[in-house]
């Protein structure tokens, strides 16, 4: 509806009696902070901050209150990938607010901090790929060596259980990329596909001057 709506616009963008007009109706389209793709991000970003918030305060005061703080490591873990997420969330939001600056520029503007957007979103879903991993084996290897079992059997672990250890590693990475593909497209990818749809219609209707 929004590409039809912005269709229709450009169309009379070539009348100079309706040009301000038609321009002022284009920023508000694009700015607007109802259904926008931006505000639909913004909104997401800051589900994902309260659920980061949620699920890792829980788990970090646990492991260091239980058990004389056995596993300090594992909070330490997650606290240091809650605070990577709190400067990306910073950064993004910054990012999301400047892009619904109505006193902008409309199309050079956007296209520069959709290219940005793209960005951040490629580095959230490499980082969010390369940390389960490490977040997995680091884990496993912080438990297997500090837990009361591994202290009464004193011993590391033999061959078949490293390489169960590590298929299990590789299978949760190979499933957390394409869980990530999905879940990053879902958040973030399609309403910037959306902004670039709305970005190169403005182009195509632009009037040669």
């Amino acid at each position: 509806m929004e590409l039809d709506s912005l269709k229709d616009l450009w169309r009379d963008i070539g009348q100079k009696d309706v040009r301000r007009e038609s321009d002022e109706q284009i920023l508000r389209m694009l700015h607007k902070r109802s259904q926008s793709p931006i505000e639909k991000m913004k909104r997401n970003l800051r589900s994902e901050l309260t659920a980061v918030i949620i699920l890792y305060s829980l788990p970090i005061a646990y492991f260091l209150t239980a058990s004389n703080a056995r596993y300090w490591e594992l909070a330490l873990l997650l606290l240091v990938i809650g605070i990577f997420f709190g400067f990306y969330y910073y950064h993004k939001n910054k990012l999301l607010r400047e892009m619904q600056c109505v006193t902008c520029e409309v199309r050079s503007n956007l296209e520069r901090q959709v290219s940005t957007l793209r960005k951040y979103v490629r580095f959230y879903f490499i980082s969010g790929t390369v940390l389960t991993p490490i977040a997995y084996f680091a884990t496993a290897f912080i438990v297997w060596f500090k837990s009361p079992v591994a202290a009464t059997i004193a011993r590391s672990p033999n061959r078949l259980e490293y390489a169960v250890l590590i298929g299990v590693g590789l299978a949760l990475t190979i499933a957390s990329y394409f869980l990530n593909i999905w879940y990053v497209n879902k958040l973030y990818g399609q309403h910037i596909n959306k902004l670039k749809n709305l970005l190169g219609e403005m182009e195509e209707r632009q009037p040669v001057l």
